[in-house]
């Protein structure tokens, strides 16, 4: 009975620690957070405004105070399309009109710094190494959700380094906290805090179906959001490094195609012409290792290193060409946003579950393949496995070029001899990758 006992005080005292330790949390941070009400100016819907052709509707967020000169980051969603801002604390201070200015924003990641001017001395939120966050550790997400300021919903980080299973929009190189802490509309833009009230991500979205909300919801981390911020205060923009190639990981199936001893790395699938990355040498095919002689453990790493450095810094590579090690160097432009393009379709034949045809790219149109094979349909077979779809377009097959049908076939029936798995160089809109496929 004793033992029994002693279980059960032990129990409760460590739920009424935790708590504790929740109720001290969202204390720290109270302070520093802040509803935010959007008057937005869009298309009229039958209201008046006394402008034609247009209506003002009302969104809500939220955001938290970084610094003590009245800095607020929140997410871009929240601000966009805005004619007046106002923000209001948890003490009840409200400050509109000329009082709040958009600072920066970046739509990109979907972040935004505003802030209220006023000699009031701030109380910034704590800032966390988002980093050091593990899955199973407790979270709470605050804000002000249908409009019910000062919220705070208790979970756990449900998953880290998510990407396009969280946001298919989403840039390569931006990950996201997943969390089961109840996230509503009005919680964007607020903080994401651990147990010891410190901010360790930004509130962006959730996960929703037909049915309705799912209870998944995703945070920008804080070290993304920091830099973000951070660039946004000093230069009212973010610049990024930008390469100008579209990379993957090697897979067993690649490393064997070509040869390849290394297991880390990327794979380089694309180059764009006369960007730094075709300036400096790097090829289709290549497998680039180190960065700056920083071993590379994935391709979302590679692209936020490069992403992460300032454009007009040199970067060096080290790379895997036909077996040869060699090492090049680039100096990086700005980061630009790839436009999509289709392919033009002009004969037909079948090969291995899927239907192919001869492709003649136009020259109005660039970033794609000038030749090649585009597949018109997918039945099925090795061709689905491999993740092949409809209007990819085709133009290498271990890294020889294949200009049409006649080139793909001969290619295909003297590997089938081999048994090795055939590399295939897909070009999907404007972005292309390597994949492999068995005959």
């Amino acid at each position: 009975m004793g033992i029994k006992l002693l279980a059960g005080i032990l129990a409760l005292a460590g739920a009424t620690a935790a708590q504790v330790s929740f109720v001290s949390a969202a204390d720290a941070v109270r302070p520093s957070l802040v509803s935010i009400i959007t008057d937005k100016v869009g298309p009229a819907a039958g209201a008046d405004t006394g402008r034609p052709g247009l209506a003002e509707t009302q969104a809500l967020g939220s955001g938290f105070v970084i610094d003590t000169l009245g800095h607020i980051l929140t997410c871009h969603h929240v601000v966009a399309g805005y004619a007046d801002l106002t923000v209001r604390f948890s003490d009840g201070e409200t400050y509109s009109g000329n009082a709040v200015v958009v600072v920066g924003v970046d739509p990109l990641t979907d972040l935004a710094v505003i802030r209220v001017k006023t000699k009031r001395v701030f109380a910034p939120a704590p800032l966390g190494n988002s980093a050091e966050l593990e899955i199973g550790q407790p979270v709470m997400a605050m804000g002000s959700p249908f409009g019910l300021e000062g919220t705070a919903t208790a979970g756990i980080v449900s998953g880290l380094s998510r990407w396009g299973e969280a946001k298919s929009s989403g840039p390569d190189f931006q990950d996201f906290i997943q969390t089961d802490a109840l996230v509503n509309p009005g919680n964007s833009g607020g903080p994401l805090i651990d147990i010891r009230g410190r901010v360790v991500g930004v509130n962006s979205f959730i996960r929703t179906t037909r049915a309705g909300p799912t209870g998944i919801g995703f945070a920008t981390p804080m070290n993304l959001a920091r830099s973000v911020a951070e660039q946004l205060i000093r230069d009212g923009t973010v610049t990024r490094g930008f390469l100008g190639i579209s990379t993957q990981a090697i897979t067993e199936g690649i490393r064997q195609a070509l040869g390849l001893r290394t297991r880390s790395g990327v794979l380089v699938a694309a180059v764009e012409p006369g960007r730094p990355g075709d300036n400096a040498g790097i090829r289709p095919g290549d497998a680039i290792v180190t960065v700056d002689g920083k071993p590379i453990p994935d391709a979302r790493w590679f692209q936020s290193e490069v992403a992460g450095r300032r454009p007009g810094t040199a970067v060096t590579f080290n790379l895997v060409r036909a077996g040869q090690r060699m090492t090049v160097t680039a100096t990086l432009a700005s980061w630009v946003v790839p436009v999509q393009r289709g392919p033009k379709i002009i004969s037909t034949r079948n090969w291995l579950g899927i239907v192919v045809s001869d492709y003649r790219g136009s020259e109005s149109e660039t970033g794609g393949p000038e030749y090649g094979i585009a597949i018109t349909q997918v039945e099925g077979g090795t061709g689905a496995e491999a993740g092949l779809r409809t209007g990819d377009v085709v133009n290498e097959v271990n890294l020889a070029p294949v200009r049409n049908v006649a080139d793909f076939e001969r290619i295909e029936k003297v590997m089938a001899n081999t048994g090795r798995p055939l590399l295939l160089r897909v070009f999907r809109g404007r972005q292309s990758f390597y994949t492999t496929v068995r005959p």
